[in-house]
């Protein structure tokens, strides 16, 4: 079989939908994966401490008036407590740390957003570093090296317990940055359904979003009894299969994209040149048919860093609530079973991401339909984008709105706002790079983009220690309010095309 012969292309989409779906993005899953962890006891050494701290005091009701010392010691091991009578033969048997002690935790749940932010950018660094391998070596060696670093990265997870659970912070990084890898790496087949493209876009961008159910299937095997360490194993296991895409369905390079098949004629090129000069748009910020530009013009445009803020900004409003998930559950909830409830229905309802981006990729379609007929090559390329950038913008304030009613009953209206947020989100982030830009520089302008937004996430770190402080509801009043300043981007495209056209129309 040939690699990447356009006659197979269903089989390629069908066998990359399920790589995404299955190890795309099991960062974001994380909800479930710090439930489990939380039950195992991880970090409840902190609570002990914490608690300890909080409450020098124990107050012990003097039965017998022989005893005139009361200690509180602390077993770490097993997360209980112990009240010892020192100077009686009466020992009080072990008394477990209630419910309230370990869901008020501040310092535990720190800790563990400290794992997820640190991962979270350790994802973009890595889909910048990928980006690096991808653009200079090909799609195999990156694929390759994406597979390795997965399975550490699983195994590392796998192994985390009470005595080693440092390993969960590198396990966490390597599970993103190579996950995300076989999202862009798959993206080139889109390249292979000329006139659906941007839909095939959106359907991986869905299995990337719908990848949270391989960490929800974990917790769920986890409440019926198999070990967190057992499932990951069978997840590295599993992982071997993505060998097989590697080397014999994807080329050892590039699927290339078409040039157009149409010759430029002089007439044409000279109307093209007055158009973006009028618009005072270089004639680097577009690709020009038949001559592939440079990959720093293409960098160096008014697009592609819009698209880079617009993406950055939006992330961490994304990432922020995802790591807040848990705390936020157990601030609003009354009980630990209500909390698992709540977090097994997060990810049901964010599974729906593989119905919801290929919607967001089928709009984004339309709206090339509809400028198709543009007199300005410059507004048939732009302004498609204008709508689904300014809608996702539009989601992401009605999210963050939302979210300001600090109740229970709000909860899903929450997740759904952020099923489809997320789903225009990554659609439009990897959308509009892949249908502007040279299928060569998508990996590197795709990685670039994301070690850019993920050195933004780390901010995420600073907005859990003001909501620790503060509470949660300045935390997102601020983010509400920086949310407005994307709309610059989609303003820019719709300016720059309606200069564009305007140009010609005379």
């Amino acid at each position: 079989m040939k690699p990447a012969d356009p006659r197979f292309r269903i089989l390629y989409a069908a066998f990359a939908f399920f790589e995404v779906i299955t190890f795309g993005g099991l960062i974001y899953g994380w909800g479930s994966l710090v439930y489990i962890l939380k039950d195992e006891g991880l970090y409840m050494e902190l609570c002990a401490t914490d608690v300890d701290n909080t409450n020098s005091t124990v107050v012990v009701n003097q039965v017998n008036s022989s005893v005139e010392n009361v200690a509180l010691t602390t077993d770490t091991s097993n997360s209980t407590r112990s009240i010892y009578a020192t100077g009686s033969t009466e020992t009080r048997s072990p008394a477990p740390i209630n419910e309230e002690e370990t869901k008020s935790c501040d310092v535990r749940d720190a800790r563990l957003n400290l794992v997820f932010t640190i991962g979270s950018a350790m994802f973009c660094v890595g889909c910048f570093v990928m980006g690096q391998i991808n653009y200079k070596f090909g799609t195999r060696v990156t694929r390759i090296t994406a597979s390795i670093l997965f399975i550490i990265g699983a195994l590392m997870i796998a192994f985390t317990s009470i005595e080693v659970p440092w390993l969960i912070f590198p396990g966490l990084s390597l599970i993103g940055g190579a996950g995300i890898t076989f999202l862009m790496t798959n993206m080139q087949i889109s390249v292979l359904f000329p006139s659906m493209g941007s839909v095939v876009v959106g359907i991986f961008c869905g299995g990337f979003d719908a990848s949270t159910g391989t960490q929800l299937l974990v917790k769920l095997v986890y409440d019926d009894g198999v070990s967190r360490q057992t499932s990951y194993i069978v997840l590295a296991v599993v992982h071997l299969l993505t060998l097989v895409s590697t080397f014999f369905f994807l080329p050892k390079d590039f699927i290339k994209k078409p040039r157009g098949g149409l010759a430029v004629t002089a007439q044409e090129e000279t109307e093209k040149e007055v158009e973006l000069r009028l618009a005072n748009i270089k004639s680097s910020d577009l690709e020009v048919e038949d001559v592939k530009p440079s990959l720093m013009s293409q960098m160096l445009t008014p697009t592609y860093f819009l698209h880079v803020y617009w993406l950055s900004v939006l992330q961490l409003r994304f990432y922020f609530l995802l790591g807040s998930l848990n705390t936020m559950l157990e601030n609003m909830l009354d009980s630990k079973d209500e909390v698992s409830r709540y977090t097994n229905e997060t990810s049901y309802i964010l599974m729906c991401g593989l119905f919801t981006s290929p919607l967001a990729g089928t709009f984004y379609a339309l709206q090339n339909r509809f400028f198709a007929k543009s007199l300005s090559p410059l507004r048939r390329n732009l302004m498609p984008t204008v709508l689904p950038l300014g809608l996702t913008t539009v989601l992401g304030i009605l999210m963050s709105s939302v979210i300001l009613i600090e109740r229970a009953s709000v909860i899903y209206a929450v997740f759904i706002c952020l099923l489809f947020f997320r789903s225009f989100l990554y659609t439009m982030g990897a959308g509009l790079l892949n249908a502007i830009f040279p299928s060569e520089y998508f990996g590197i302008m795709y990685g670039i983009m994301f070690i850019v937004s993920g050195a933004v996430s780390m901010l995420q770190y600073g907005l859990f220690a003001w909501a620790e402080a503060a509470g949660f509801f300045q935390v997102n009043i601020f983010l509400l309010i920086l949310m407005f300043t994307t709309f610059c981007h989609p303003l820019y495209q719709w300016r720059a095309s309606r200069k564009a056209e305007k140009a010609l129309s005379f």
